[in-house]
């Protein structure tokens, strides 16, 4: 915004000491003199000014859109990632109540979509995920009791 103001207060002190407007040529001939050459190099410099200013302008609005995007990327992956605590724990009760079988069926994952707002996609995975993340902490699962059976057997023929 500054460069903007800059600019634009560039352009009325050009306009006040030519009497032009910035898009319009002064008109001037070249038998106007030396005078004209003084006013020739003084609209060069600040057109090399108001020139400097627009580039910083658009270098600013460059990085700014830049930045803008980087910070939206960023908290849109940092927002990807969990779902929201009221949904969890809704999803977590389901799990505990149904431990020995964690699998919904279609009507409870119907249901699950309904209280939590979720995606009948989300709701799968992150019972998928639930399953990977307490696959050997439960006991009652078939294959470790299969496993301690084997261990206890193997010890007993030893003895």
């Amino acid at each position: 915004m500054e460069a903007v103001m800059a600019c634009w207060e560039l352009e009325q002190n050009l306009q006040s000491l030519t009497g032009a407007s910035p898009g319009e040529g002064t008109g001037a001939t070249m038998s106007d003199g030396e005078d004209d050459q003084a006013d020739s190099e003084e609209s060069e410099r600040s057109l090399m000014e108001r020139v400097r200013q627009e580039l910083k302008h658009e270098l600013k609005q460059g990085y700014k859109e830049k930045l803008i995007d980087i910070r939206e990327e960023i908290l849109r992956k940092r927002r990807a990632g969990k779902l929201p605590g009221d949904t969890t724990s809704t999803l977590k009760a389901w799990w505990q109540s149904h431990s020995k079988w964690p699998y919904p069926t279609e009507e409870d994952k119907a249901r699950l979509v309904q209280e939590t707002g979720l995606q009948l996609k989300q709701i799968n995975n992150w019972f998928i995920n639930q399953r990977k993340r307490n696959w050997h902490s439960n006991p009652s699962s078939s294959s470790t009791n299969a496993k301690s059976k084997r261990k206890s057997n193997a010890g007993d023929g030893n003895s």
